[in-house]
């Protein structure tokens, strides 16, 4: 099979856009050396989180989930919230 010059220039260039951007990723990546982390808390009732800096680099973000148990009785399910799941990510 015989490639055309147009074809095999955009396959290079297809190639080295792919490249390019592969290590312009890395390297933005390599200047932030802070880890990201997530947590995921429990309790009965909804919890409250601090949402800011915590610490010297890090901001913190809460999210609160319901846990949810659903029956059917017969017509309709019925959900009833049995706990609460606080998600902390801290960037």
């Amino acid at each position: 099979m015989q490639l055309s010059i147009f074809q095999t220039v955009l396959f290079f260039a297809a190639a080295a856009g792919v490249l390019m951007m592969a290590f312009a990723g890395s390297a933005a990546q390599a200047g932030n050396s802070k880890e990201i982390y997530q947590r995921s808390y429990y309790s009965k009732k909804a919890m409250r989180g601090y949402e800011g800096h915590a610490g010297l680099d890090y901001y913190c973000t809460y999210k609160r989930f319901p846990i949810r148990k659903c029956k059917w009785n017969g017509r309709r399910e019925v959900c009833k919230i049995v706990k609460w799941e606080l998600e902390q990510t801290c960037y």
